[in-house]
């Protein structure tokens, strides 16, 4: 761990802005609470991004992390431990963020969706088009790292990866030994209209909205427990930090030179 501080949350108002004088980047871990099998827990997705994206400003030697958030556009809006929000709300809460940050002086503003999917995706990314009209900032929205990853174990939501990264993050925040490849069935809420949560959204993601609430089962990885050991999480984990850095170093100094 490194002592240069990045994030938010630990900085009084005077570090802050020495910390934005010296790289004015702020990173948002954009997460969700939901459900991600017996053996993740619900937070996994903003507990991987909040540890992926302090390592990647402490790799980079500089920028600003915010608390991750858990207001997530739809994915699995039944099924138990999840909550999700309209992607209308979401997306006003991406818009006006975005304009607080560049009132705190920020030039830069990279979105990590530690949760993803096409409403995820359309929220965030939606509104980073819409600002662009706005304001001055310049910002990118990303789920990871382009291309494949030499670590590579498998992907899927609750799949080898996202076990691996959130071992890498949170060892407690995974437990192996509840894992059952043979029970497939979803635990869902009962009563849950997909036409409320799918409001605003394209058809396509509409469509993907009602597909995800009318699943009973869900498809595992027969070797996932096997496959995961801290050893190959920490492998990945790294892969993905570093991959991040380079990657925003890189956008950095291209927007740099527009």
């Amino acid at each position: 761990m490194s002592d240069l501080k990045v994030r938010w949350e630990m900085m009084t108002p005077a570090e802050l802005d020495e910390a934005i004088a010296r790289l004015p980047l702020a990173i948002v871990p954009a997460g969700s609470l939901e459900w991600h099998g017996p053996h993740m827990t619900c937070g996994s997705d903003f507990i991987r991004g909040d540890v992926i994206c302090t390592t990647v400003a402490e790799r980079l030697g500089g920028g600003v992390v915010l608390p991750a958030t858990w207001v997530a556009a739809p994915g699995f809006c039944n099924w138990r431990g999840t909550i999700s929000f309209t992607p209308a709300l979401v997306k006003q809460v991406a818009l006006e963020l975005y304009r607080e940050l560049e009132k705190c002086g920020f030039e830069w503003i990279f979105v990590h969706l530690a949760h993803a999917g096409q409403m995820q995706r359309e929220a965030w990314e939606g509104a980073a088009r819409q600002y662009v009209d706005q304001g001055f900032a310049k910002i990118l929205v990303k789920h990871g790292p382009d291309g494949p990853f030499e670590a590579d174990q498998g992907g899927g939501h609750a799949g080898p990866n996202e076990a691996a990264e959130l071992m890498a993050s949170f060892a407690s925040a995974v437990h192996l030994d509840r894992y059952d490849p043979e029970d497939t069935l979803l635990p869902k809420y009962p009563g849950c209209d997909p036409w409320l949560y799918s409001r605003g959204l394209s058809p396509a993601a509409r469509e993907s909205v009602f597909r995800f609430m009318a699943r009973e089962h869900y498809e595992w990885d027969a070797d996932l427990a096997q496959k995961v050991m801290p050893e190959t999480a920490r492998a990945l984990f790294d892969e993905v930090c570093d991959r991040l850095t380079d990657e925003l170093r890189a956008w950095i100094a291209e927007t740099e030179a527009e």
